[in-house]
């Protein structure tokens, strides 16, 4: 039997996923860090099962953003939950969601709530990205109150 993680070393996996798969653009590698039958809940963008399914979601999503980074602002962690507030800028250089390439740098918040198994794995991740920010700066739609 395989002794429960503690809250900290679950927000290091977490913080070593991000950085690796995300800051360092290695989608590849996200099965090194989720289980094989991960869930990726992401909202209005639904929900995406396995690892190797996950990998060609973030294939597809780092290939549209290639100079990603996301920064962490805030960790909230309790029991295997770790809750990630992060900003995310990026410049647009693929097919994003449908949206071809602009070239223009986007910005947004993100939420990002993971489940931490005792032995260490990612088995579900809710995504919250703010996507109208997104679509707006790519010029898919003005917000009223955006300049």
């Amino acid at each position: 039997m395989s002794q429960a993680l503690t809250v900290e070393q679950r927000v290091a996996i977490c913080r070593d996923y991000i950085d690796v798969v995300f800051n360092h653009h290695h989608p590849e590698r996200a099965p090194e860090y989720v289980t094989p039958d991960v869930v990726w809940h992401g909202n209005t963008l639904g929900a995406v099962s396995g690892a190797d399914n996950l990998t060609g979601l973030l294939n597809a999503f780092l290939g549209a953003l290639p100079d990603l980074v996301a920064a962490e602002q805030d960790v909230i962690a309790s029991n295997d939950l770790v809750v990630v507030r992060l900003v995310v800028t990026a410049t647009q250089k693929g097919d994003l969601l449908g949206i071809p390439a602009t070239g223009r740098p986007v910005t947004w918040n993100a939420i990002d709530i993971y489940r931490v198994t005792d032995d260490g794995k990612v088995s579900e991740e809710w995504a919250a990205d703010d996507l109208a920010a997104v679509g707006s700066q790519l010029g898919v739609f003005s917000l009223p109150w955006a300049s």
